[in-house]
């Protein structure tokens, strides 16, 4: 799937915590990333595994163990906290489309545009705190 810079950045604008980022913060991480199609069921990461890159969801779902959506934007907190994941995350059944950001560019991204760390923990968490425990 290839989308061209500007594809990215409309993508990025449609989805929270991005959509109140500067322009030149956008560009930023939208330079960073690429667009990727997963097949429906599709593994993102397995249980107990460590995430390898930030999921952003262009259309489609990411879904849980019991196959509920999750929210648009996969992997904040394992890659925030370096804990497991402590369920495994698959495409949907309709697949998903996503931007996908590498870990290696995640942390020179939170670097270079902080408040995206800002919007990152005023996210809901479903499932996990930043602790990697189970949230109530």
């Amino acid at each position: 799937m290839k989308l061209s810079l500007s594809e990215r950045l409309l993508a990025l604008r449609e989805v929270e915590p991005f959509c109140g980022l500067r322009p030149a913060e956008l560009l930023t991480i939208a330079s960073a990333t690429q667009a990727q199609r997963f097949a429906p069921g599709a593994v993102l990461c397995p249980r107990q595994g460590m995430i390898q890159r930030l999921y952003i969801r262009i259309s489609g779902a990411a879904v849980d163990e019991a196959g509920h959506p999750m929210q648009a934007v996969i992997g904040t907190t394992i890659l925030l906290t370096g804990q497991a994941a402590p369920f495994a995350i698959h495409a949907g059944p309709a697949g998903l489309e996503a931007l996908v950001l590498p870990r290696s560019k995640f942390f020179t991204i939170i670097n270079e545009c902080p408040s995206l760390l800002v919007g990152f923990f005023r996210m809901p968490l479903l499932g996990v705190d930043y602790l990697g425990t189970a949230a109530p």
